[in-house]
C-alpha cells in the first residue's frame, strides 16, 4: 500500500540574482546576463555574434539583494 501523499509545499527563494538586458548590437536582440560585475564579451544568443558589455555597479547589486534580504523578502505574503 502506498501511504497517502500530502500536498507539495511551495519552494521560497534561498537566494536571487540581477538579470542585466542589453541589446546586440548586431540584430537589436534583447540579451539577459546575470548582473556583470566585470567588463565582459556577452554572446547574443539569436545572431551568436560576441559584443562586450558595460559591467553593473556592485554596490547597487549588493545593496537590491540586501534590501531584499537575497528575495527572503520578495516573495508574495499570501505564501509565506
Amino acid at each position: 500500500m502506498s501511504q497517502p501523499k500530502r500536498p507539495l509545499e511551495p519552494a521560497k527563494p534561498v537566494g536571487m540574482e540581477v538579470v542585466y538586458i542589453y541589446v546586440c548590437p548586431f540584430c537589436n536582440h534583447r540579451v539577459g546576463v546575470s548582473a556583470p560585475l566585470q567588463p565582459a564579451m556577452v554572446r547574443c544568443d539569436a545572431c551568436l555574434k560576441n559584443f562586450p558589455v558595460v559591467p553593473a555597479d556592485e554596490k547597487s547589486i549588493r545593496f537590491i539583494k540586501l534590501m531584499l534580504d537575497e528575495a527572503r523578502a520578495g516573495i508574495a505574503p499570501d505564501f509565506i
